[in-house]
């Protein structure tokens, strides 16, 4: 099914390439289309060959040498005509919604042209130029977010203490070594009482474990450091994941379906729940081991509950956990910059995309993650590491 989902989109990939170089020859440089046949014989010529030449580069991406390079720039490349080609899909809709009424109305055919053609020169390159600072200087911005967070039951004594959460780091796509070692610096430099990360600590490629594990073992939080596993850890290998961080990082305690209390003063509680990886579909497992924790929940202090996937966070709230951290979204990578949290790519999986939700009693905070799925491209979603300052509610 995924093989297919993949081959889909390579196609529809060619029909954008096709859209664009009808756009630039049309609208952009003013020439005369040569006609529809035409058009329509290359973009299907481009559907086929990209369907055709996408599962060769998809293996190839987790190879080496150039040909893995090649593999990326064009997935790379795809990305960045699918933003663009949407973005030529919405001058025409605009010219079709407000030009073409004009023209009707008697306004003159060179001069709705001449508009049209400006305006969407105009907007189709700042798209462009957006996509280009998003897989350049965007992606590589780091943001640290810090959050008060009210907690019932959370003695006084345990007020300002710092959870740090960090989350999908994907170590193994796109992530270099010197930039997971800048990370865990500015980590560092938060002075976090706690770290947890959230899950897809690692991605794919199993040739990574050993390295980023050796390297995550340098994360350092005066009352630990948590973690739980997300479905591309489960891919990689789940028991692979284990194994590396068991003989690299064993000062990471892993949450699997676990509440631990946390070496303070006064109560405080960490509960994980581990991700179903590829039996995603089986969202009661999940539902089941919130279940479980939620009858271990001790009464004399707060819980905070991880969770990979922020869906599960309704469930969770109705049990009665006050606080979840979640990533798994990344906060869309893509978005928008319209509104507080802007409308973002990750929408399309969960309402629940980026930072804060409130509901009732409980609080979710989702991470926007320090890695990426697939390109290396993020576009007014930076890469996030949250602090967490704990108060009484």
């Amino acid at each position: 099914m995924f093989s297919r989902l993949v081959r889909n989109l390579a196609a529809l990939l060619g029909l954008f390439q096709a859209l664009i170089a009808h756009w630039a020859w049309t609208v952009m440089l003013a020439r005369k289309s040569p006609g529809a046949w035409l058009w329509l014989g290359v973009a299907l010529a481009l559907a086929v060959a990209n369907a055709a030449i996408v599962p060769v580069l998809q293996r190839a991406r987790r190879g080496e040498g150039r040909l893995r390079r090649a593999a990326r720039l064009y997935m790379e490349t795809g990305v960045g005509t699918l933003i663009v080609g949407l973005s030529v899909l919405a001058s025409w809709a605009v010219y079709a919604l407000i030009g073409g009424p004009a023209l009707l109305l008697g306004a003159p055919a060179a001069i709705v042209a001449g508009v049209f053609r400006a305006t969407s020169t105009l907007f189709v390159a700042s798209v462009a130029a957006q996509a280009l600072w998003g897989f350049t200087f965007g992606q590589r911005r780091v943001e640290v977010t810090t959050t008060r967070v009210p907690l019932p039951k959370l003695h006084a004594d345990l007020t300002g203490l710092r959870i740090v959460q960090i989350s999908d780091l994907h170590i193994g796509n796109r992530l270099e070594a010197e930039r997971l070692d800048a990370m865990i610096e500015r980590i560092d430099a938060t002075r976090p009482d706690v770290v947890v990360l959230t899950g897809d600590i690692f991605d794919f490629d199993p040739r990574h474990l050993d390295d980023g594990a050796r390297r995550l073992a340098r994360l350092r939080a005066r009352y630990g450091v948590y973690a739980i596993l997300g479905n591309h850890d489960h891919y990689v290998g789940t028991e692979l994941v284990v194994a590396a961080l068991g003989r690299h990082a064993p000062g990471i305690r892993l949450l699997r379906d676990e509440l631990v209390r946390l070496p303070v003063a006064e109560p405080l509680y960490l509960a994980g729940v581990e991700d179903p990886g590829g039996r995603w579909f089986e969202r009661g497992l999940e539902v089941a081991a919130i279940d479980a924790l939620a009858d271990q929940r001790p009464a004399d202090g707060p819980v905070v509950l991880l969770v990979h996937q922020p869906e599960m966070f309704h469930h969770a709230a109705r049990r009665g956990f006050p606080l979840v951290l979640a990533g798994h979204t990344h906060g869309g990578q893509i978005a928008l910059p319209v509104g507080r949290r802007g409308i973002n790519l990750a929408r399309v999986m969960t309402p629940l995309t980026r930072g804060a939700y409130q509901s009732e009693s409980s609080l979710l905070y989702v991470n926007r993650g320090l890695g990426v799925g697939g390109p290396a491209v993020r576009i007014h979603c930076n890469r996030e590491i949250a602090v967490l300052e704990l108060e009484p509610a």
